[in-house]
């Protein structure tokens, strides 16, 4: 194996052009060389990420090259395998040169062409540059100079006279289409129709990354560029979009659009992945709107609509073509080497240590009649982790929390996670303790409005795809031994149902938690609850849950947490006992417990908010 340091290009002065175009130029190139080499094995890997003042990829290739990092694991899966340090581009690209074909050419004034390039660099085994003939531009050293490599330019994403192949007139170059009026989706649609529409890229992956407009937007972190996360998407030869969801407002990347050309080329594009799957796959877009640069109101982003209300629109129209986020937020957004850690030899099942009623006969949860007692029982999602890249990143800092164990604790972690980051997972099971219980975080096997899978289907009027999603979520439940979803984003889709609580129940049948809702009850055997409240800090998280707790009475609350550390819950659950009024009436709970102990509440009597 390989390792090729990257982190000097995310150590740039962020306010020189020069500086900021030569570290986008390097991680393009590196990263669809990491996922064109890594297709078949795992032999490039990435040093990149930093979050909680650690390399996070150094981190993980410790981690799995250590014997002794966990039991009954493949912690040790590099142990044995040689490598090499490589610390020159032009060292790496010799190594590798037999791998790729040449490089493909895209033309910043076009931003669009960055994500074009992607799409064919793993089609066609090609190496994304970005065109720019002045002296010291990666696309001089590697294409025009004598004393690079002069590698061949196979795919030219501009004019022939090197001017801007899309210009949002006349025609679509070569095709017979008229053009969009907006040389960004014209783009677009050249895309579908040479490569999605023949069905030259895999349309069940999907990265949905910021384009070269970061070239002049950058934000505060360099690695938020999300490159590194391309890797994945290019081994699996998908495609990339970034594409404002929205259809009442124009883009501030392409002002002079006609209005709500984005939206509707973001349905055109999710509608052509569809066709090519018949519906019968469900589609993993891997990426998050990128908030704080386009498509919101956020600082200068230029949007007319809240960050979190642009996140529930993207969502929802993905739903609704049978497509799921995996959701690479800011600023946790950057991952690296999910191309070579796909690799990872997962086992066939991961069985969890759930609670049984002897369980909670032990604990003192049921009286005489195994119904139980008149405590207030409160559990935790432990999230959020819908996205590869929040596990890569948090986990080094959150899992060796000092506090983890001594607390029970629901983590919530999407099984399809383990597509990109299998390796993680599996770690995380490997060295859990009793009180480390897993539940899926939003939604199941991926971030989905699960009412826009049912018709009639808003924005693409397809058939229902919930037999597909019922089928895809089956297949990481059963591996990972899940049984409760953690919580089931309805975002602006219509809440979720009865029917579709029956639906859930097929792989989720121990519960569900759901976000509009009041109190709990059953859905023929299988729990629900709603999601009490998100909370943010230890003392106003105590005050809440003592607000929520009723004099008396048996009563089940769960609450959601984001990010928080095993510390800082064992802090608010102090906090809380502490409370001489309520304190000791309060049992905190893992989810697995909470819902059986909701389902023999059930048993015998009527439940009421």
């Amino acid at each position: 194996m390989v390792i090729y340091d990257l982190t000097p290009t995310s150590r740039i002065d962020r306010t020189d052009s020069a500086a900021r175009r030569a570290a986008w130029d390097e991680a393009t190139l590196v990263s669809s060389l990491q996922g064109i080499v890594n297709r078949h094995a795992p032999r490039l890997y990435l040093d990149f990420v930093q979050s909680n003042g650690i390399s996070v990829d150094r981190f993980w290739l410790q981690t799995f090259s250590d014997p002794q990092a966990a039991p009954d694991t493949a912690a040790g899966w590099l142990a044995t395998r040689s490598r090499i340090e490589i610390h020159q581009l032009s060292e790496l690209l010799a190594n590798f040169r037999p791998d790729f074909d040449g490089v493909v050419i895209y033309d910043e004034r076009v931003p669009a062409t960055s994500n074009l390039a992607a799409t064919i660099a793993g089609v066609e085994n090609l190496l994304p540059l970005r065109y720019d003939s002045s002296p010291h531009s990666l696309y001089t050293k590697l294409v025009l100079s004598p004393d690079g490599p002069r590698l061949p330019v196979k795919r030219r994403l501009l004019a022939s006279d090197d001017s801007p192949m899309f210009t949002g007139t006349g025609k679509i170059p070569g095709t017979e289409l008229d053009s969009t009026g907006s040389a960004k989706t014209d783009a677009y649609l050249w895309l579908i129709k040479h490569y999605i529409e023949p069905g030259r890229c895999d349309t069940t992956h999907v990265g949905y990354y910021l384009d070269a407009w970061w070239l002049d937007h950058t934000g505060p972190s360099v690695q938020n560029h999300t490159l590194t996360n391309h890797d994945f998407v290019i081994a699996h030869r998908g495609f990339f979009f970034d594409l404002d969801p929205w259809e009442d407002e124009t883009p501030v990347d392409d002002p002079t659009q006609p209005l709500g050309a984005d939206g509707r080329m973001f349905r055109q594009i999710l509608q052509a992945a569809y066709d090519r799957t018949v519906g019968k796959e469900m589609i993993h877009v891997a990426g998050f709107t990128p908030w704080d640069t386009k498509y919101t109101n956020y600082g200068t982003a230029g949007g007319t609509h809240e960050p979190v209300p642009t996140e529930w629109h993207h969502a929802e129209v993905l739903s609704a073509y049978n497509a799921y986020m995996d959701a690479d937020a800011l600023g946790l957004s950057a991952m690296a080497n999910a191309s070579f850690f796909m690799h990872f030899p997962l086992k066939e099942r991961y069985p969890q240590r759930k609670p049984t009623l002897e369980t909670l006969r032990e604990k003192g949860y049921l009286d005489a009649h195994n119904q139980p007692i008149d405590r207030t029982f409160v559990s935790i999602y432990v999230g959020d982790y819908d996205s590869a890249a929040w596990v890569y990143q948090q986990m080094p800092h959150l899992w060796n929390d000092p506090a983890r164990g001594s607390i029970p604790m629901g983590w919530a972690i999407n099984p399809n996670l383990a597509d990109r980051f299998g390796a993680g997972m599996d770690w995380l099971r490997s060295t859990a303790t009793a009180n480390d219980f897993f539940v899926s975080g939003d939604s199941g096997a991926g971030y989905i409005n699960p009412m826009n899978l049912v018709e009639p289907r808003p924005f693409s009027g397809l058939p229902s795809g919930l037999t597909t999603w019922i089928e895809h979520c089956e297949r990481y439940y059963r591996q990972w031994d899940l049984s409760i979803t953690g919580f089931i984003i309805d975002g602006y889709a219509p809440k979720t149902d009865e029917a579709m609580r029956r639906a859930y129940a097929t792989f989720s049948p121990e519960g569900v938690v759901l976000h509009q809702a009041t109190g709990w009850g059953m859905t023929d055997q299988q729990p629900w609850i709603q999601m009490q409240y998100d909370l943010y800090e230890v003392d106003a998280g105590a005050s809440q849950i003592l607000s929520d707790v009723r004099a008396d009475g048996t009563q089940f609350l769960m609450y959601r947490t984001i990010l928080w550390s095993p510390s800082k819950l064992r802090a608010m659950f102090e906090k809380v006992n502490a409370d001489p009024k309520y304190g000791q009436r309060i049992e905190f709970v893992d989810p697995y417990t909470l819902f059986l102990l909701m389902r023999q509440a059930a048993t015998d009597t009527a439940n009421t908010p």
